[in-house]
């Protein structure tokens, strides 16, 4: 099984570039990871976490269960919401709008079966810079066929 040590190249993009690397947060992600995989980045994103390797982008959210009568909610660690397999992806794109009171950032991951949307942000300031973006697509395209 994967420990953290999985994350020792990854590259921390948006907040978690500011954020403490939590062994054991990185520990419980690692757990989702094949054998020999390997962190590549990890952005924190609108309801989870986006967490690229070496051969999958996952977006990993929490899980949460109902301890006792009051819905009381405990976290017990973290659950993949979505995985695309790098060699699938096609082309990465970014996408965002801006209203008067939201703005919303993301990508757009192209693969045969369809588009996927991963928002990146949402609220009243851009979280996630055009730099890290740049990073991200770099990351995504680069084993997949029409990267380079």
């Amino acid at each position: 099984m994967a420990d953290e040590f999985a994350f020792d190249d990854a590259e921390f993009l948006g907040l978690a570039r500011r954020s403490r690397r939590d062994p054991y947060r990185l520990g419980l992600f690692a757990r989702h990871f094949e054998i020999g995989e390997r962190a590549s980045f990890v952005l924190p994103v609108a309801g989870g976490t986006l967490v690229g390797t070496d051969r999958r982008l996952l977006l990993f959210t929490t899980h949460l269960e109902v301890d006792g009568a009051w819905n009381v909610r405990e976290f017990t660690g973290y659950v993949v919401s979505r995985e695309i397999p790098l060699d699938r992806i096609l082309e990465v794109r970014p996408f965002g709008s801006v209203a008067p009171n939201e703005i919303v950032e993301g990508i757009s991951v192209f693969t045969p079966e369809g588009p996927v949307d991963f928002v990146v942000s949402k609220g009243l300031e851009r979280v996630v810079s055009d730099e890290d973006i740049g990073r991200i697509l770099a990351r995504l395209t680069q084993r997949s066929p029409s990267g380079g």
